[in-house]
């Protein structure tokens, strides 16, 4: 059940978020303020795209992984794991919310600070001798009200700086919900070579969706396992056009209209869930 929250007329002009907005094309502001109804009283909350979406845009076609990566992206979010579950919160809570005293204490884990996980942007650097690595950059990108925040400074990435390669890995990372995984040789050769290929890292981004997409990939298979390693993503250009064609479909069942499709299996793997 949502919570009830403030916002501050500030919210509604701010800049930034409407940038990331215009760039992205999803309902940033909207989800942003929404997100606020599913926080604990410290700014919280579990990362689950699916039932979060439930509760803050249940009638909108739309992949909410998509718009939690934008926030994380340029600062206005951030992510982190405890004992490998996934958390995120708002940096800037205390400064904007005032918490009802008699609001139940918050259940979730506090982040260390080498539990956090930057989320790279997606953005390339403004000027050619650009040398920030991704977290900097997304602090960079996430200046202003909502967006600053402190004590981040010695927070480490899973993902080392390495252009294309790793934004794109990052971004598997929080769509399979790997934050652990390393980039080892054989993912990072498998990438760049796709790379190499031609494919763009949105192409690439997309395959990952596809996957993610796939029920066999997710595990609905005869031996209930797991094919949806990055390395084999983008082990061949084949691999990589038959999950962006994957991407491309709405596996909607007859009758039902695929806003309601989409609604009904966010509820089912909401379900599956223990």
């Amino acid at each position: 059940m949502g919570r009830i929250r403030t916002v501050k007329p500030e919210l509604l002009t701010h800049e930034d978020l409407f940038l990331l907005e215009k760039e992205t094309g999803l309902p940033i502001r909207l989800a942003f303020v929404g997100l606020f109804t599913v926080c604990d009283r410290e700014g919280r909350f579990k990362w689950q795209p699916n039932r979060i979406k439930l509760a803050v845009l249940p009638y909108d076609e739309l992949d909410f992984s998509r718009v939690l990566h934008a926030l994380s992206s340029r600062g206005f979010i951030r992510m982190y794991t405890i004992d490998d579950e996934i958390f995120g919160l708002i940096p800037t809570w205390s400064r904007h919310q005032v918490i009802n005293n008699r609001e139940s204490a918050s259940e979730i884990p506090p982040p260390e600070e080498s539990s956090y996980i930057s989320m790279p942007s997606t953005r390339e650097p403004r000027v050619s001798h650009a040398t920030a690595t991704p977290l900097m950059h997304a602090q960079e990108e996430g200046k202003g009200k909502e967006g600053n925040r402190k004590g981040t400074e010695g927070v480490k990435s899973t993902v080392e700086p390495d252009g294309p390669t790793a934004r794109i890995f990052a971004y598997w990372q929080q769509i399979m919900e790997k934050p652990r995984a390393q980039l080892d040789a054989k993912r990072k050769k498998a990438i760049a070579g796709r790379l190499k290929d031609g494919y763009t890292p949105e192409q690439l981004c997309k395959a990952i969706d596809g996957c993610r997409k796939d029920p066999f990939s997710m595990g609905k298979n005869d031996r209930s396992t797991l094919y949806n390693d990055i390395e084999l993503i983008c082990r061949d250009g084949p691999r990589v056009d038959k999950f962006i064609a994957h991407a491309d479909k709405s596996d909607v069942i007859p009758g039902i209209d695929s806003r309601m499709q989409r609604q009904i299996d966010a509820l089912n793997e909401w379900m599956a869930q223990p």
